[in-house]
């Protein structure tokens, strides 16, 4: 028997033996995979056939403000989040308090909307993308029709109230000055 198949039979014999000491990682990975990814945020006065239209960069009018998202994910992903119960998403708006100049920090939630990114009702329609694609692009968006003066800050969290993830694994959040 050569060298490399007796160490090949030794390593399997191992693995077999005593899986929780060779693939501890996996679990870790696998956790890691369960999340839905905001692949594009956009702040913005009109949806046009599901796609946003002039992005505001840093200030917007005030009128009607969507904050539009392509939401990604997989159908594993989609799974395992809605056992865990952390589906649907919600957009949580805040408004910064103003006194004088300055921003005094975020005042209390003012909305918590649901988007129907993750909502079990629709897994339906995704089948086919994640079929052909092994994966679904969502595009979704919350809105304020009379949005007010003053800073405002959107959290994007699952039904559990933590934060979706974004780039860097930080929370995302999307913030926005109404003139």
């Amino acid at each position: 028997m050569s060298r490399i198949r007796r160490h090949f039979l030794t390593m399997l014999f191992f693995a077999l033996s005593f899986p929780s000491l060779t693939i501890p990682h996996c679990r870790c990975a696998l956790a890691e995979e369960a999340r839905l990814t905001v692949e594009e945020a956009v702040w913005t006065s009109v949806i046009n056939d599901l796609d946003h239209g002039a992005a505001y960069d840093q200030t917007a009018p005030v009128g009607p403000l969507y904050l539009w998202m392509k939401v990604k994910g997989s159908n594993w992903a989609l799974q395992r989040l809605q056992e865990a119960g952390k589906l649907p998403i919600y957009h949580q708006w805040f408004r910064h308090s103003i006194i004088g100049v300055s921003a005094e920090g975020v005042t209390t939630m003012i909305d918590n909307i649901m988007i129907p990114a993750g909502d079990p009702a629709l897994a339906g329609q995704l089948e086919t993308e994640i079929s052909s694609r092994g994966f679904f692009d969502w595009r979704t968006w919350s809105m304020k029709d009379h949005i007010r003066q003053g800073k405002w800050v959107v959290k994007v969290v699952y039904a559990d109230g933590t934060p979706v993830l974004c780039e860097g694994n930080k929370a995302c959040e999307y913030a926005i000055s109404v003139r």
